[in-house]
């Protein structure tokens, strides 16, 4: 009986060593000792640790190709990482100077897998380089991304003129038209007719909203940086002096008048801002401290 029970354990042991070493088993040569130390059990356990090796294979390999499926065509059976895009600008920023290929492309597909919005100024910069899939990648990102502006910017132009009354559908359309023009995807005429549909919109809801005096000034401020970007100095003249009158203790019409007549370089705005300020003891915020105390220095100098 023992002689029996020895020669059942060599035979064992041998088949073991036997399964192992031509792959028919995925376990490790290091659980031998087990199988020959321990007669018998030793070789079930072996059967054990590969059954649970093989499950835990089976499921790695669901999990990847949930992975996989990518509804949008540009994206198909490619893996996306689930690290935010956010760390990438520096280091795809450093692959574009330093010629890296293979880094590049990795990780301007990263990046396309985010929200690429957050990186126009990434994706420019890539577009200008000289691998051609990095070049195609990133115009493709960026074709899409103007793709999906324009299409939303329709959809709730069209909800808006169903029903005008609606401050609600005309803010949506507001601040996708804004988001868009901030973009950087725009540029010469195609922006400028942009920020034309934007005075559009910011006229009508000034004129038309109810409002709390917050989001009327909220609205000035804006018609005021888009007038000043079109040089629609007649429309940012007006929007500066009403919000100076409306609002005579707060420091947003001096400011926004002092952004006029610095950039049309009228000297007497600016002086009658700074002379404003001061009579009228204006409480004004750190930032705006330094803006005014930068041109008194200079009116001095020039007086």
């Amino acid at each position: 009986m023992l002689l029996f029970l020895v020669i059942l354990h060599c035979i064992l042991c041998l088949t073991a060593y036997l399964l192992i070493k031509f792959g028919i088993l995925k376990s490790s040569s290091a659980v031998m000792p087990i199988v020959f130390f321990i007669p018998v059990f030793g070789f079930f356990c072996l059967f054990v640790l590969e059954w649970e090796s093989r499950g835990d294979q089976e499921s790695k390999r669901e999990v990847g190709i949930e992975k996989l499926k990518i509804n949008d065509e540009i994206h198909r059976s490619i893996l996306m990482e689930e690290e935010p895009a956010k760390d990438l600008i520096v280091p795809l920023q450093e692959a574009l100077l330093i010629n890296d290929a293979s880094t590049r492309r990795e990780l301007i597909m990263d990046i396309l897998y985010h929200d690429t919005g957050q990186y126009v100024d990434v994706l420019n910069k890539a577009r200008m380089n000289d691998d051609v899939e990095v070049v195609h990648y990133a115009t493709t990102a960026m074709v899409e991304l103007q793709k999906d502006y324009e299409d939303r910017l329709q959809s709730e132009r069209q909800a808006w003129d169903e029903e005008k009354s609606s401050p609600a559908l005309s803010g949506a359309y507001l601040r996708t038209l804004e988001t868009y023009i901030d973009s950087g995807l725009l540029e010469g005429n195609m922006k400028r007719s942009r920020q034309m549909e934007l005075e559009e919109l910011l006229e009508y809801k000034i004129q038309n909203d109810e409002k709390t005096e917050e989001e009327e000034l909220s609205l000035y401020h804006r018609r005021f940086d888009n007038s000043l970007s079109l040089e629609e100095y007649t429309v940012s003249s007006a929007c500066a002096e009403y919000v100076l009158n409306k609002w005579p203790q707060m420091e947003d019409g001096y400011l926004m008048n002092l952004r006029l007549g610095i950039q049309r370089r009228e000297r007497d705005r600016i002086t009658r801002m700074l002379d404003l300020i001061v009579k009228r003891n204006i409480y004004l915020s750190p930032d705006a401290r330094k803006t005014v105390d930068f041109w008194k220095d200079d009116n001095g100098r020039k007086n």
